[in-house]
């Protein structure tokens, strides 16, 4: 078995050598946006847009994700944990996740605790969490918002 993996591990340099990747023949234009001109209703609205095609109603049962921003009930919590330690009397419901204005503040209330400034920063801890800004898939995600607040322009 050993024998075995030693030489994969050496042939595969060496077919990876002969047979490169070539690269695509066409070019992707992504959008191309002034980030630091960007409202937080105009994110907003693009991330709306992007996790529930504008729809309050949106679910996503496999992820337990509802309404217009698409949060799951862990974010309630974490909301409800923030809300706590801010010594605030104000809770919010899994109920609430369909209601776009406490979806909304619900969202502010998450980026406002993490320090998130900017819609990249914003956008990539909503979709993956407070460690968001290091996951790979949270990059695709932003191109997804950056595209939809081109076309909202």
């Amino acid at each position: 078995m050993k024998k075995k993996i030693i030489l994969l591990a050496l042939c595969v340099p060496v077919i990876a050598a002969k047979y490169p990747i070539s690269k695509p023949n066409y070019v992707v234009n992504l959008p191309s946006i002034k980030v630091e001109t960007i409202t937080d209703k105009e994110l907003i609205n693009a991330l709306i847009n992007v996790e529930s095609a504008n729809n309050d109603n949106a679910y996503r049962s496999c992820e337990g994700a509802a309404g217009a921003l698409q949060i799951r009930r862990t974010m309630v919590r974490d909301v409800n944990r923030i809300l706590r330690c801010q010594k605030s009397n104000q809770q919010y419901t899994y109920e609430d996740r369909w209601n776009r204005q406490k979806s909304i503040e619900m969202f502010n209330i998450y980026c406002n605790h993490y320090n998130l400034v900017t819609p990249e920063e914003k956008a990539r801890c909503w979709n993956g969490g407070p460690r968001g800004l290091q996951k790979l898939s949270t990059k695709r995600y932003w191109e997804k918002v950056k595209k939809q607040l081109a076309s909202q322009n």
